[in-house]
């Protein structure tokens, strides 16, 4: 081999490895937003000399040099006044653990998703068939990667319902044997009633070792991911801003959600002088990092706005109507009109907010899975959730809806439903069961 193909060779391999680089970068940053990415970017200009934070012209920043990343045009002045006080989201902390393990790339994608999927308590609602069509890998990749997310802190996270909450948490602490784990696996119903006697017959144990047992399960946390939780709240700003008027959309970036950068070389004309290899290396190394995270940051909000404009003009009538209106719309949907993966759509709205005129919500909102309707039509997963909610909402309190009775009356208004679905759905929207809602 000479040694001018060998150098050939070399510099191919540092070429794809910086590709490799840059786009992991890429998806990293279309996942962050709000506090995370502003801390990204602060980081990045810290030990970063090339980088320099760019001032709005505009409150709105929308200078000339601004107007290739805008879609439509400017609306009111004041709109990144209007914040929304959030609880600090536990998905952050799981990202975090996620991203520190040495897994294929295919399965950070799913677990990302899966995290982005958790309930405020850490519960998955979603099934993994559902998962794994939506972003169309296997079923066994998305187990793995649920698996993974059931391995992290706090214990119990990832739990598909609360036996399976309690089930990881005595797992992590070597229980998997116990009193507890049979309890907790097998008599749930009576578990849930503190039936000591009932629990002891079914065993054919001493009361008091059942007590003691019970004593242990009630130390464990069913809530998982309010541990999570910090008791401080982190203010939330829209990440795009939107308004509808006479059926037209307006949707731009909020310029304020993330600091501007610009590249600032000040050894632009000394670098030739510099005679120091290593200040050199330095200087070259940190001058293509800068260039890398500008053309990610600009990636990152063509990718948002290209999203976002084609989600929200799809549900144009939610807009005008409410979410009860959303229609069927999927990841693999938007993925499929916008030729890019569905993962890169999970990213993208992923802890992505939107202000339309006075609210500010979840981007992914606006997305949601379809029902299958008597007339061959669809329904959005949401606006059968709305009209669940709705009926209990007028239901007679002495005498209130039972799942059964309300898949009933959906199924009379042509939207086929099953039980198990509503009360998945009732669940979702922490709605109580019939029997603690009855008031007498």
């Amino acid at each position: 081999m000479t040694i001018q193909h060998r150098f050939s060779q070399n510099q191919k391999m540092q070429q794809k490895m910086a590709l490799n680089a840059q786009m992991r970068q890429s998806i990293q940053l279309l996942r962050m937003a709000g506090q995370e990415l502003n801390e990204y970017i602060n980081a990045s200009m810290e030990k970063n000399p090339f980088l320099q934070r760019e001032e709005l012209k505009k409150k709105l920043g929308l200078g000339k040099d601004h107007t290739h990343n805008r879609i439509g045009s400017a609306i009111s002045p004041d709109y990144t006044e209007k914040e929304v006080a959030q609880p600090e989201n536990p998905r952050s902390s799981l990202l975090s653990q996620v991203n520190t393990l040495d897994m294929d790339d295919k399965i950070v994608e799913i677990a990302e998703y899966i995290i982005d999927e958790l309930d405020d308590n850490g519960y998955i609602q979603t099934g993994l068939e559902e998962i794994a069509g939506e972003l169309a890998v296997g079923v066994e990749d998305a187990e793995k990667a649920l698996s993974i997310i059931q391995a992290l802190d706090p214990a119990g996270i990832g739990a598909r319902d609360v036996r399976e909450c309690l089930q990881l948490q005595l797992k992590r602490i070597g229980k998997e044997r116990s009193l507890e784990y049979t309890i907790v696996t097998d008599l749930t119903l009576e578990l849930a009633k503190s039936d000591i006697k009932k629990i002891a017959r079914s065993l054919n144990i001493d009361e008091n070792a059942v007590s003691a047992a019970l004593k242990n399960i009630k130390k464990l946390n069913p809530r998982p991911a309010s541990t999570l939780l910090s008791k401080t709240s982190e203010t939330v700003i829209p990440d795009l801003v939107a308004s509808l008027k006479n059926k037209k959309l307006r949707l731009e970036l909020n310029r304020e959600s993330v600091p501007r950068l610009r590249l600032y070389n000040p050894y632009e004309e000394k670098l030739d002088i510099i005679m120091d290899e290593e200040v050199k290396e330095f200087l070259k190394n940190n001058m293509n990092a800068a260039k890398q995270l500008l053309d990610g940051l600009k990636r990152r909000e063509e990718t948002m706005c290209r999203v976002a404009n084609f989600i929200l003009k799809f549900q144009l009538d939610c807009l005008e109507n409410g979410l009860s209106r959303v229609k069927g719309l999927t990841l693999q949907d938007v993925a499929k009109a916008l030729e890019l993966h569905p993962s890169t759509i999970s990213r993208t709205v992923s802890n992505k907010y939107i202000q339309i005129n006075d609210k500010v919500m979840p981007l992914k909102n606006f997305l949601s899975h379809s029902v299958r309707k008597e007339n061959g039509e669809t329904a959005s997963k949401t606006s059968v959730k709305h009209r669940i909610k709705g009926l209990i909402d007028s239901e007679d309190k002495t005498k209130p809806l039972s799942d059964s009775a309300i898949t009933a009356r959906l199924k009379s208004e042509g939207i086929l439903i099953e039980r198990r679905t509503v009360a998945k759905y009732r669940e979702s929207l922490k709605i109580l069961p019939t029997h603690l809602r009855r008031k007498r």
